[in-house]
């Protein structure tokens, strides 16, 4: 016998339908499941609403990350294959080897379990990632940031949906409770486990979440914190409008990865567009998953915008140089080697990846073994290039090089004098690739 709470608790067709309705043109869909109501609750309504589309429904995947810092963790991951056995989703366990860090854990927790559930989908033809964050998430998420001192992005918070190299990642359950999901399991006769650090009192989410009935009685509730963020989000959006038409304008983007941007932009625009341009740069560049904070990009900032002042600055991993004595404008912005230099890989066949985060490479199986370095360290600077009107010859010192067993080099943006012709048809022929990475212009 269905009960009212029952009701309450499931969802209707129109329901899941304003959910998930703009994801029915996806072929396959890569779910994480870690095993708790959250990520079960998504499961079984994604479940449902496919089984409403019929054959024209989107294929699921569901992936389970074991960190392996729990001894529960693989009965979990075992229990919650045994339920995707059942309602029939395919199911895999990925594992995180390899040494833990002693700091900073959750964080960099978190960031191995996006690596590997990015990874499986994409090894599994998935063109989107869906995770279960909901409406609790983001009021904490909000809370955080704003403890942080967060602007309009870090306010922003969880977007609903984000592309990242290729591949949507998706957060359809944003706007609902974790009180209704519980409730949903619990209709449904479905169950879960809990993840014990939820109630440890050392996280900040933890801390915020037990603090959450004191701010509801100020009305800092979560709809009202997660109304907020939505806001903040349609303000950001309005500023990126900005920021890409001032890049247009500011901005030459070269093939290598260098970018020359005119900041005399900076005297007419307000600072916070100038500020996410410039954040912007950085993360383009660099190949970052994220912005620098906002407190270390505001420092940046004051150095472009200062006349007579640093000739150049360096910022994750990014280098700004001032073009000549007589233009206080012209920066060159480019990869900086660093104490640590670029990463140098050995490629075999049938190897992809990414390159130092900024360049995507392949193999064809039929390739032979090659290397990926840069042009620094492999020429030591000591090169010939012909350097493009109004661009500094420094600016390329971190540009990928192909290097063959043989010795024989090829740069895939441009040959250099000691690539030959047959080094850049030997690159074609073998079925290697190599493309920019480009996540944020």
């Amino acid at each position: 016998m269905t009960t009212a709470s029952d009701q309450v608790a499931l969802f209707s067709s129109e329901e899941l339908n304003e959910l998930f309705g703009e994801y029915k043109s996806f072929r396959r869909i890569a779910v994480g499941v870690s095993g708790g109501a959250d990520s079960m609750a998504l499961l079984y309504l994604l479940k449902q609403w496919t089984q409403e589309l019929g054959f024209s429904a989107p294929e699921l995947y569901a992936f389970t990350v074991n960190h392996g810092l729990r001894d529960e963790a693989v009965s979990e991951a075992a229990g919650t294959a045994q339920y995707c056995r059942r309602i029939e989703v395919p199911h895999e366990t990925l594992l995180w080897v390899g040494e833990k860090p002693t700091s900073n854990l959750q964080s960099e927790a978190r960031d191995a379990r996006y690596a590997l559930l990015r990874q499986a989908a994409e090894d599994h033809g998935c063109e989107a990632l869906f995770l279960a964050h909901h409406l609790e998430d983001q009021a904490e998420t909000f809370l955080t940031r704003l403890a942080r001192g967060s602007g309009v992005y870090g306010l922003a918070c969880i977007r609903k949906n984000r592309e990242m190299d290729g591949l949507q990642i998706c957060r359809p359950l944003l706007e609902i409770s974790k009180v209704r999901l519980k409730s949903l399991l619990h209709s449904a006769h479905i169950s879960w486990f809990e993840d014990p650090s939820n109630q440890d009192k050392q996280f900040t989410r933890v801390k915020f979440r037990r603090a959450q009935q004191e701010l509801d009685e100020l009305g800092l509730t979560t709809t009202k914190l997660s109304e907020t963020a939505r806001r903040m989000a349609r303000a950001a959006d309005a500023i990126d409008a900005w920021v890409e038409e001032i890049a247009e304008k500011s901005c030459t983007f070269h093939s290598a990865g260098p970018v020359r941007f005119d900041s005399s932009c900076l005297e007419y625009i307000p600072d916070e567009i100038g500020l996410r341009l410039v954040g912007r740069l950085v993360r383009y560049i660099s190949g970052a998953p994220y912005m620098p904070r906002l407190a270390r990009l505001e420092g940046l900032y004051g150095t472009l915008k200062t006349e007579g002042g640093s000739r150049a600055a360096t910022l994750g991993g990014v280098r700004f140089a001032l073009a000549k004595p007589h233009d206080g404008s012209v920066w060159f912005c480019f990869r900086e080697a660093g104490r640590a230099g670029v990463p140098e890989i050995e490629v075999q066949p049938g190897d992809e990846g990414i390159w130092d985060d900024r360049w995507r490479y392949k193999a064809a199986p039929f390739a032979k073994n090659f290397k990926i370095t840069y042009v620094e360290k492999e020429f030591r600077g000591n090169f010939e290039l012909e350097i493009p009107a109004n661009w500094l010859k420094t600016a390329f010192l971190t540009a990928p090089l192909i290097v063959f067993a043989d010795g024989v080099s090829y740069m895939p943006w441009k040959k250099i004098s000691r690539t030959t012709a047959e080094a850049e048809v030997r690159s074609r022929t073998c079925g290697i690739s190599m493309v920019p990475v480009n996540r944020v212009f």
